[in-house]
């Protein structure tokens, strides 16, 4: 099965931040897998969310580089991309985190974040690139290499 029959029965996904810096840096291998999402988010179709940890993740290296047209096009689609909702972080997430850390001892806190932000607000499924989140059950976890 390919990524958009997966995303047939898939109305809400969470966006971690692989899947973001695949598509705003047109990733060889993993870009057209993303764009795939994407188009569904512009025909209505997807509604994505990401968290504001997605923000800091994805300017770190565009800064450290000095590539300022990067950073603002990584900032521009996080704020305004089309049925892309970048959420904030909240005590009730950062709660949810802290258990799913002590359920999942391997989870870094990043990852727990980002996972607990995509179940409080309901995503069907949670779109990464990191296989080692694939073992978490409080979430549908699809990792993109999955679908080369």
């Amino acid at each position: 099965m390919n990524l958009t029959e997966t995303f047939d029965q898939i109305r809400t996904v969470f966006l971690d931040t692989a899947p973001i810096i695949y598509f705003i840096e047109a990733h060889d291998k993993f870009g057209p897998l993303v764009m795939q999402i994407v188009k569904l988010m512009n025909g209505d179709r997807v509604q994505a969310f990401t968290s504001v940890l997605t923000l800091s993740e994805v300017l770190s290296k565009p800064v450290e580089l000095g590539n300022d047209e990067l950073a603002e096009k990584f900032k521009t689609y996080l704020k305004n991309g089309n049925n892309l909702v970048l959420l904030p972080i909240t005590e009730t997430i950062g709660e949810a985190a802290g258990v799913l850390r002590g359920k999942h001892p391997q989870l870094k806190t990043v990852d727990a974040v980002q996972l607990a932000a995509a179940i409080d607000i309901g995503a069907d499924v949670f779109l990464t690139n990191d296989k080692k989140l694939s073992g978490i059950m409080e979430i549908t976890v699809l990792v993109l290499s999955d679908y080369l």
